[in-house]
């Protein structure tokens, strides 16, 4: 009979092929089969016929059946309750509709088919991966011929397809621990289909990690954990095993991951009697949990709110320092102090000072009882005095109940935090989290048995089997779809360091998975492309036209999957653990806006930070510079002894001056470039730059950021001393060290006194606002917003803003200054209204002044006070840019103004 018309099933198997002739009748089936002349008599209902329904295609879709992936098929036929798999040469297959999936094949459609296309020829061309002569990644791209819809790299092929949302589960655990931005994570990585997470060093994200896979594990999930390098999936297995879960994992990848994965199997389950709850206990630990969890996170909100007055101490520490230089230098006290207010209160009273000033006039009897009522008696005596006496004693004020008003409410919070009992608190949340994941593995696995024992061939033929027997699988990025079964599909793919895989690496492992969560940090070093694979994949690149999200050259992973997914869930991981506050700090404030929250401690230990520059000259030749060899032998490592640091390591832009120091100074000391360093901490760091004048081989910004956060207790950099320098990231480094060693800056003028400016600046819009005189100063409103847009550009990313800030706070040395510019700068009315500063070193960059055009006319008063500023500001060397509120194209000035003034190195 014609199998593709009918399906004939008797007892419930499939006969079509071989049944010659049926016949029902009187309650009976009479069927004579192909090979045999005799008939059999079956009752009718043991025998269905069933007439075809549809056909077909099977390249549209990806076929599994109980999970596995059922290939080389030519037609589907569709019976209603079976689907029947005809295949060439090869015994048709049947089965229930209910043990198939039919999972659509995305490359069927043009559009992502051609973005696929794309990478499977960069693959090809690039050679990313070679073992005897074989391109392993352009093999697996030409062994797929199909993609499902359901895993992430179907989203990602079709950028206007969202990724799914899904549902929270109702419990969380916290096996490893948390922080706020760590809870956030994980249950973004729960509740998306793709997330994404940026983790700057020493913010716990292999913790992140774990959680997510215990998470997803006790779900019922499978997870795959993949990054470039074996070094960090070790991380993830040895931390597994530690916690007493690395019977979950099987560390694959390579045939030699394979081949010792299988040689060491045991046969056996670890003994999880121990771990065995009852029901109702199970049920009472899932509540607490929960309950845990929600205290905890508000107190989680108290720990970073006191790393964040560290952090603000630690900043008012030099700034304090150099207005006290000011002060001494410039002001005396006036009779009558102000008390009993806070630093707020103080920066309002400032502010009232200066428009009473501005007013030359009396107070009259309301304005007293309005002063006495909103600040107290002792302020209202400030204002029989001068604006001279009193403005400067009011900003000395600030610093002052400011550090007291921060000293005090850290100790409330760390008070808070022990009546609560926080550090007992979060163990019991993590050792009952991992005690109910314990619980729950206990059931799942029948480990009273012998453990199945899987064979080579297993991998492929038994995907779905293994992967359940083991539900963590690490592997490498580019082996993750070959490592079991072609076609087999992870629920999760956790990729680590994806700012260092490439995207025809990553958009393979994205075909084997229906969830993603891709960790990494924009501001650590991407993958690396020589200059033939450059120019190989931009010739590929230019035979296509596709949007820049795909751009194999530009983008890693890591920053393609934030282009092409801006609406899906990112986090930062915000709280770091590794480094001294004053060697983290650099990087917070230059590569991670501020954004990052500083749980170490100063204790105010000396020598964290020092600066080595070599005397003028040539000292480099090539790659390799004596002179900074010489430092460090004679000069950094004996101080450094003296310390008693446990661990040093020396890390350096060039492969030549490693081979030299190891030569010069023994092969003991630890010394490598930067990239082999990455993932890796010391005691103490000592960078050497090499270069006479740094390049922007050496001056790149990440690599930078990973050197400095390399370094745990102590950093020492040696660079050269040459002025070029001054105007590179080194050069940055070199201000924030000495800024914040309060070391002495010879300069004609202050730092930015940007903690006093950033309140006064708040407090000045409110009372703006309040007393409705924001339309005229709508012009500075205005600028203020170009002006931050401005500095959102990443060439700006080290600058930033203070407003209205008074000339009398920023010129130092009068000594060039007439008599008359000399009081016209030393009134503590005179301001600027925009000042731009390096955020390193506080230092004024450019300063900004928006001219209303009537009141800046030729020949006016005003007119000849801008004359002032001018030649004030050009004597004391910092650029300043009128901006005419009747002009246009200011940001384009702005950034014009900015560049150059970058660019001559003020």
């Amino acid at each position: 009979m014609n199998g593709e018309q009918y399906l004939i099933l008797i007892n419930g198997q499939d006969k079509t092929d071989s049944v010659a002739s049926f016949r029902f009748q009187n309650g009976m089936c009479e069927v004579i089969y192909a090979n045999s002349p005799k008939s059999y008599r079956y009752h009718a209902e043991k025998v269905q016929l069933l007439k075809v329904q549809n056909r077909i295609d099977p390249s549209q879709f990806i076929i599994a059946v109980n999970g596995n992936p059922l290939s080389q098929v030519d037609v589907i036929l569709d019976f209603g309750p079976f689907y029947r798999f005809l295949r060439t040469g090869k015994k048709a297959l049947t089965y229930p509709k209910s043990q198939v999936e039919l999972l659509k094949n995305c490359l069927t459609n043009q559009k992502q088919a051609g973005v696929f296309e794309y990478f499977k020829e960069t693959a090809a061309a690039v050679s990313l991966v070679a073992e005897g002569g074989l391109n392993i990644l352009s093999a697996q791209y030409e062994r797929i011929k199909s993609v499902s819809d359901v895993t992430v790299l179907s989203c990602y092929l079709d950028s206007s397809k969202k990724p799914a949302v899904r549902a929270l589960p109702e419990a969380v655990i916290y096996p490893f621990g948390l922080n706020q931005s760590q809870k956030t994570a994980v249950e973004n990585a729960l509740s998306s289909q793709v997330s994404i997470i940026q983790g700057p060093p020493g913010t716990g994200k292999t913790q992140t990690i774990l959680n997510i896979i215990s998470n997803a594990v006790r779900n019922g999930h499978t997870v795959a954990v993949v990054s470039n390098n074996n070094s960090a999936t070790l991380n993830v297995a040895e931390k597994l095993e530690k916690k007493g879960l690395s019977f979950l994992t099987a560390f694959l990848g390579s045939r030699a991951n394979k081949e010792h994965f299988l040689e060491a199997q045991t046969g056996q389950y670890p003994d999880m009697s121990a771990w065995v709850l009852e029901q109702e206990e199970k049920s009472q630990l899932d509540q607490e949990i929960t309950v845990l969890s929600k205290e905890l996170s508000e107190m989680l909100n108290a720990k970073n709110r006191i790393a964040a007055v560290e952090q603000e101490l630690l900043q008012l520490t030099p700034e304090q320092h150099y207005f006290s230089e000011y002060y001494n230098t410039y002001a005396q006290a006036p009779k009558n102090e102000v008390k009993g207010l806070s630093s707020q209160k103080i920066l309002s009273l400032w502010l009232e000072c200066e428009q009473h000033a501005r007013q030359e006039s009396k107070l009259g009897l309301l304005q007293k009882i309005s002063i006495l009522f909103r600040f107290n008696r002792s302020a209202l005596k400030v204002f029989l005095q001068t604006p001279e006496l009193v403005i400067p004693y009011l900003q000395r004020q600030f610093y002052v109940v400011r550090r007291q008003e921060l000293t005090e409410e850290r100790a409330q919070l760390e008070k808070k935090l022990e009546q609560y009992a926080f550090d007992e608190k979060m163990a019991e949340l993590t050792e009952k989290s991992l005690r109910l994941f314990q619980a729950e593995l206990s059931e799942r696995f029948d480990w009273r048995k012998p453990r199945r024992r899987f064979e080579i061939r297993d991998f492929r033929g038994k995907s779905r089997e293994f992967n359940r027997e083991y539900p963590v699988i690490l592997s490498t990025t580019y082996s993750i779809k070959g490592t079991l079964n072609f076609e087999h599909i992870y629920d999760y793919l956790i990729v680590d360091e994806a700012s260092q895989v490439d995207l025809a690496t990553g958009v393979l492992a994205l075909a084997c998975a229906r969830n993603i969560v891709i960790v990494g940090d924009l501001q650590q070093l991407p993958n690396v492309l020589d200059s033939k694979n450059f120019q190989d994949s931009e010739a590929v690149w230019s035979r296509y036209s596709l949007p820049e999200i795909y751009h194999f050259s530009a983008h890693s992973l890591l920053s393609s999957a934030i282009a092409t997914w801006p609406e899906a869930p990112t986090v930062l991981l915000r709280e770091h653990y590794r480094c001294h506050p004053k060697i983290i700090n650099f990087c917070n404030q230059k590569f991670y806006g501020g954004k990052l929250i500083v749980m170490t401690e100063d204790h105010e230990e000396p020598d964290v930070l020092t600066m080595y520059r070599t005397a003028p000259g040539n000292h480099a030749r090539g790659h390799l510079n004596q002179r900074q060899i010489d430092v460090i032998r004679q000069e950094v490592l004996p101080s450094l002894a003296r310390q008693g640091y446990a661990s040093i390591g020396i890390i350096t832009p060039y492969r030549d001056q490693v081979a030299a120091i190891q030569t010069q100074l023994g092969k003991d000391l630890e010394v490598a470039t930067v990239h082999k360093f990455q993932g890796r901490e010391k005691d103490t760091i000592i960078l050497t730059s090499v270069d006479n004048v740094i390049t922007d081989f050496v001056d790149d910004p990440r690599m930078l950021n990973v050197a400095v956060s390399r370094a745990v207790k102590s950093l020492t950099v040696i660079t050269s001393q040459d002025p070029q320098n001054d105007r590179t990231n080194y050069g940055d480094l070199a201000r924030y060290i000495e800024y914040n060693n309060c070391a002495v800056i010879e300069s004609s003028v202050y730092s930015v006194f940007d903690l006093l400016y950033q309140g006064y600046a708040e407090q000045r819009r409110a009372f703006l606002k309040k007393h409705g005189r924001v339309s005229e100063y709508d012009s500075e409103n205005l600028l203020y917003a170009v002006i931050q847009d401005v500095l959102q550009k990443e060439e700006f990313s080290f600058v930033d803003c203070a407003v209205h800030v008074s000339l009398v706070n920023l010129v130092k040395d009068y000594s060039m200054l007439t008599e008359e510019e000399t009081a016209y700068a030393r009134n503590p009315l005179t301001h600027v209204d925009f000042l731009l500063f390096r955020r390193m070193d506080k230092s004024p960059l450019l300063a900004v002044e928006v001219d209303g055009v009537a009141f800046h006319a030729a020949g006016s008063t005003q007119a000849d006070r801008d004359e002032k500023k001018n030649r004030i500001f050009e004597l004391c060397g910092i650029p300043l840019l009128r901006l005419r509120t009747d002009e246009s194209g200011e940001k384009e000035r702005l950034e014009r103004e900015l560049r150059a003034t970058i660019s001559i190195g003020q």
